[in-house]
């Protein structure tokens, strides 16, 4: 996703995968809040959680940020893990078709030894 196609209060899709096959999807819903600057003066962009959104709105606005908001500060090269629901949609059928295609495979716990 390309950061001028940003849309201000739309959800975006966050996508990651547990496996390195990208057999194992996750999903984050996010509402895009704005483009800012950290108190470095570092240009990014603010996403929020739904679930803090629809109960407290916008974590941008207002005096006192409520302590459930989530905020998410991400530069413009982690906008790429973005997705619009459509998007989503045909990322996650060929991950579907990928683990599919691989007899559904499993984790393996990296354990560290000490």
């Amino acid at each position: 996703m390309k950061a001028s196609t940003l849309v201000i209060g739309r959800t975006y899709y966050r996508l990651t995968f547990a496996d390195r096959d990208l057999t194992m999807p996750g999903v984050e819903p996010v509402v895009y809040l704005g483009e800012v600057a950290d108190v470095g003066g570092t240009q990014g962009f603010v996403f929020q959680d739904t679930s803090s959104y629809v109960l407290h709105g916008s974590g941008l606005e207002g005096d006192e940020q409520h302590e459930d908001i989530l905020l998410y500060f991400m530069a413009e090269s982690d906008i790429g893990a973005l997705y619009t629901v459509e998007e989503l949609a045909v990322e996650v059928a060929e991950s579907a078709q990928r683990a599919v295609s691989q007899n559904h495979p499993k984790l393996t716990p990296n354990r560290a030894t000490q």
